[in-house]
């Protein structure tokens, strides 16, 4: 890496930048799919051992897993951001999956966490009396996999077709650094950079 206000990684690093990010992001998606399914066990099924079991899971995993990997997931992508020539508000598709990554982030502290570390410690007897101890947390817990799953799928869709262009901001700077009389891609007319006018049609016209 290079020191300075800003930085660009070097190749070896944006690698291993780059894999890191990927495997935190699939595994989480992962994760989201086994979350559905204890969830769903424990709403539906008719054993109380099987209710149980999931609930339980569900309190012991997603409190140590989730917010590592939402954390490294959004500290990669922000590095990523930073120390490569996307950056973080140079290109639309960037910033759009800056923004999943924080607000899949806070949900993780503030909805998933709460909810789960929510769960009863101990659980027994049928699925109705099991159900009835988890109350409300069982259904609150369905949404967030959902929702987080279809978050990361747009995210890695962004990724791999890179959509949109630049951002505002990008080619405001973009067409404050053209010399005057210069309309770049941004611009409304879209026409991009002028093309000099002929020399013949700057000569003022004889009289």
């Amino acid at each position: 890496m290079s020191s300075g206000s800003s930085f660009t990684l070097s190749r070896s690093w944006r690698r291993a930048v780059l894999a890191l990010h990927v495997l935190c992001g699939v595994g989480w998606m992962g994760l989201d799919l086994g979350l559905l399914v204890l969830v769903l066990a424990g709403l539906t099924s008719g054993s109380g051992a099987t209710v149980a079991a999931s609930y339980t899971a569900v309190r012991l995993v997603i409190p140590v897993v989730v917010p590592v990997l939402a954390v490294a997931m959004l500290g990669t992508g922000v590095l990523l951001g930073l120390g490569t020539r996307w950056r973080l508000t140079e290109w639309t598709w960037v910033l759009t999956k800056l923004v999943i990554g924080l607000v899949l982030t806070t949900l993780v502290f503030v909805a998933l966490l709460p909810g789960a570390l929510g769960l009863p410690t101990e659980l027994a007897g049928t699925a109705a009396e099991v159900r009835e101890a988890v109350g409300r947390g069982g259904q609150d817990l369905l949404y967030p996999p959902v929702v987080s799953f279809t978050a990361l799928a747009v995210a890695l869709v962004l990724s791999i077709w890179r959509p949109w262009g630049r951002t505002r901001w990008a080619r405001r700077r973009s067409d404050l650094g053209r010399p005057a009389g210069q309309v770049g891609p941004g611009s409304p007319s879209g026409a991009g950079p002028s093309a000099p006018e002929p020399a013949a049609s700057r000569r003022s016209p004889t009289r």
